[in-house]
């Protein structure tokens, strides 16, 4: 009896079918990333640029398998479609994509969505399943189609249960920001679809005059690169945090924790009310400090009630700082002015650290207060902007050095790669700002707005 005779693929399918195996290549930085393992990515962008980036890595593993579902050798195009629609799914639940983020801000309300790995793998594993439930004749469609939905929630659930990931650089998961940097390396500028939107709603202003909204275009566009240089401060904040990681990561979960028995409802105040917004003595904002200084047990001040730190009370704030700084979600007040408003640090913990940088200093400086330390929240200005921040007093003279030096050691810096400032008494006090020991602005004036009582 003689076998049929197999079919010979043409040499354009098996062209794309190649394309299949390359676009898998394109996603392992990104997985590797998010477990944790840098190199690969710092490799890819290192080589690639801007197109380096896991983000753009990952939609070309999009692209690339679209294209051999349509010219590939697969036999059913339903479960591939299928795969790829609740990977990007997924995948737009954890990435900073401008016109998915509503979808975004629903997954945020579940604790699974809470780190980006279950979703990202879950995407994975639904267009792993599609790809391979594409190849074959056989088996009913609509039983296809459910395979990898089914497999994709299965995936979510048992990664969020088991929270295998750390924390990572979440600038590498921003859509927007990779395309700015796109844009930027081949001679274009990128333009924000929000920035677009609210500077069109600006010119279409019935009842202005041009001067008027020339001068609120201005505010926008200033208001727009404070925040982008606080987001990247942020962002290397987080990269510091790894310092610390394996005692932040051991206490993430405080946040988790209690976010249920917070109040999202507490009302704003106005801005410059931080004698209300600082809550050092609120127990919600006291026990989120101590989830994380417990890792370094001991007395903060040295003698207790000084707040003269100790080693221990400066790794308490610093760990205290990474933690907030790691996992901060920049964003703006309503108004065009950052002091319009202010978040009590209960609040902020309530939202999942969000907010601008005076919500940020607030909160700093009530959890570094909770536990101990003394500190105090600075404005700065320029001509044309302004920023708060916290500081922390490290006392005076020789003592202030040697509290300097041991908190370098801490984070794994120079005694004078730390700034600090010293007031008129001759104290010294370090800054806390997005980055420990690093201001983001250049301030022509500064003033203390806020100090600890003792």
């Amino acid at each position: 009896m003689s076998k049929m005779p197999m079919p010979i693929m043409p040499k354009g399918t098996r062209f794309f079918d190649l394309l299949g195996l390359v676009a898998w290549i394109c996603a392992a930085p990104t997985a590797l990333f998010i477990c944790g393992y840098q190199e690969p990515a710092q490799f890819f962008e290192k080589s690639l640029g801007a197109f380096g980036k896991p983000i753009i890595l990952l939609l070309v593993f999009l692209a690339l398998i679209l294209l051999r579902m349509l010219f590939g050798s697969s036999r059913r195009a339903l479960p591939i479609l299928a795969g790829l629609v609740v990977g990007f799914s997924c995948f737009a639940t954890i990435y900073d994509i401008p016109w998915l983020s509503e979808l975004r801000a629903f997954a945020a309300r579940f604790p699974a969505f809470a780190e980006p790995g279950p979703a990202f793998f879950a995407g994975l594993v639904a267009i792993a399943a599609g790809s391979i439930l594409g190849q074959f004749e056989a088996g009913k469609s609509w039983i296809k189609v459910l395979i990898p939905i089914g497999l994709a929630v299965a995936t979510i659930l048992a990664l969020a249960g088991l929270k295998p990931f750390p924390a990572i650089a979440k600038d590498e998961l921003s859509l927007d920001s990779a395309l700015s940097t796109i844009a930027s390396a081949v001679g274009y500028e990128y333009r924000n679809p929000d920035v677009e939107a609210a500077v069109q709603k600006v010119i279409e202003a019935e009842g202005k005059t041009l001067a008027e909204k020339e001068k609120e275009i201005a505010a926008l566009t200033e208001r727009l690169r404070q925040a982008e240089i606080d987001q990247k401060a942020l962002v290397a904040a987080a990269s510091d945090a790894t310092h610390l990681g394996s005692e932040l990561v051991a206490t993430k979960k405080a946040l988790e924790d209690m976010k249920g028995r917070l109040n999202k409802a507490e009302p704003l105040l106005k801005g410059g009310s931080y004698a209300e917004a600082v809550q050092p003595f609120e127990p919600t904002v006291r026990d989120f400090s101590v989830g994380f200084a417990k890792t370094a047990p001991g007395p903060y001040d040295d003698p207790q009630g000084s707040s003269r730190p100790t080693a221990t009370g400066l790794r308490q704030a610093a760990l205290v700082h990474s933690a907030i700084a790691s996992s901060w979600k920049y964003v703006s007040d309503p108004g065009t002015d950052w002091r319009e408003y202010v978040s009590p640090a209960r609040r902020s913990l309530a939202v999942g650290l969000a907010g601008d940088c005076d919500d940020f200093a607030v909160l700093l400086a009530s959890c570094v207060g909770a536990v101990g330390g003394k500190v105090r929240i600075m404005n700065g200005f320029t001509s044309t902007s302004g920023h708060a921040w916290a500081e922390l007093w490290l006392g005076e003279g020789r003592s202030a050095q040697v509290a300097l030096s041991t908190m370098a050691t801490i984070v794994g810096k120079s005694a004078s790669s730390l700034a600090t400032e010293t007031d008129p008494q001759g104290a010294t006090w370090l800054i806390l700002d997005w980055r420990l020991g690093e201001l983001s602005i250049r301030p022509d004036r500064v003033t203390a707005v806020w100090a600890s009582g003792r």
